[in-house]
């Protein structure tokens, strides 16, 4: 297997213990008094220049804002990602009329029902205890997609196109262009990390992903045990989020306080996951985080991409991230040696 990195362990990963450890951590978390983000909170990153021009100069800028982003918040946003609008709402219009069909038109494809040979893809349903699991329900509903070096948009679940004919092609179309986003982004993960800029280009040849369609409906305000999505943190090398309406919370490192994301227009949030913490040697800090629901009468929705290396490829620690003095603090690992944890929001 290909592996990065030149530093050796004789760790082991238990992928059972690390999900509990994930789960006994987020049920401690007091989210009781979030507050306003104030303007570093969450910083803001335009990637035109760099995606423009592709020199040198404007790598180099955007690598050093992104590392700061990384070691200090562990979520940013970013503009002048090169996707269109309109392609952003022709996929939130589709998500909207797959969550409006009835619930037994939605089950018909359920997640993990028994005869469907693959996991993890489909409809899950309102009130589920799964990504991430918790004791009470999180309170949203989703459509899954996800792709791999071994599973194809094929292999999925798909809603009968005699009622919704345009939504696998539009779902298709934004997958492929958040795999493009996600790889035109690694070359400045490399840079940020003082790595070649082709670092990480072995490793996703073939990625695995996964796009998840939320749903949340409104609920009663204070409503108890009304988290859409319990705290948590994900699990992916980096996740790119659109949402539609304010919802997403984050634990603030610099400040120690949870911290209410705001959406900034044509823009995505991005945050990174346990296994590029991990592969950096908590360097880059994967930070936990809730969505919740509006209240009132409105729906809201968010499309989280879950971007993530070939779920093959061994991942060690990345040289420019460990030393003598800083030995790795994990075993070499890949996504598919870590599948007891799951992803959220």
């Amino acid at each position: 297997m290909p592996t990065s990195g030149t530093t050796t362990t004789t760790k082991t990963f238990d992928a059972t213990a690390k999900e509990q450890q994930l789960r006994d951590e987020s049920e401690q978390w007091d989210t009781s008094t979030p507050e306003d983000a104030l303007a570093d909170d969450i910083p803001l990153i335009d990637l035109n220049e760099y995606f423009s021009s592709g020199s040198e100069d404007a790598l180099d800028k955007i690598a050093q804002q992104l590392r700061v982003a990384c070691e200090e918040t562990g979520f940013f946003s970013i503009t002048g990602h090169h996707i269109a609008t309109q392609d952003l709402e022709d996929t939130f219009s589709q998500i909207r009329q797959f969550h409006a069909m009835p619930v037994e038109t939605k089950n018909q494809i359920l997640m993990d029902r028994p005869d469907w040979p693959v996991g993890g893809m489909g409809y899950l349903p309102l009130k589920n205890r799964k990504l991430p699991a918790r004791q009470t329900g999180n309170v949203n509903e989703a459509f899954i997609v996800k792709c791999d070096d071994q599973l194809g948009m094929d292999d999925n679940q798909w809603p009968d196109t005699n009622v919704l004919p345009e939504f696998r092609q539009q779902v298709e179309l934004y997958a492929h262009k958040m795999e493009q986003l996600g790889k035109r982004m690694l070359p400045i993960y490399a840079r940020a990390l003082g790595m070649p800029v082709d670092f990480f280009n072995e490793a996703f040849v073939d990625p695995l992903f996964r796009l998840r369609m939320t749903h949340y409906p409104p609920v009663e305000e204070n409503a108890d045990n009304a988290f859409g999505i319990a705290p948590h943190v994900d699990t992916s090398f980096f996740t790119i989020l659109a949402q539609d309406q304010p919802g997403l919370t984050v634990f603030s490192e610099r400040r120690k306080v949870w911290v209410k994301a705001p959406v900034v227009q044509d823009s995505f949030i991005v945050n990174t996951g346990e296994l590029l913490k991990q592969w950096t040697n908590d360097r880059f800090l994967s930070t936990r985080h809730f969505a919740n629901n509006n209240t009132g009468n409105q729906s809201r929705y968010s499309i989280p991409f879950f971007f993530n290396a070939n779920p093959h490829y061994v991942m060690s620690c990345i040289a420019s991230c460990c030393d003598d003095n800083n030995p790795p603090k994990y075993p070499p690992i890949s996504y598919a040696q870590s599948q007891g944890v799951v992803q959220g929001e």
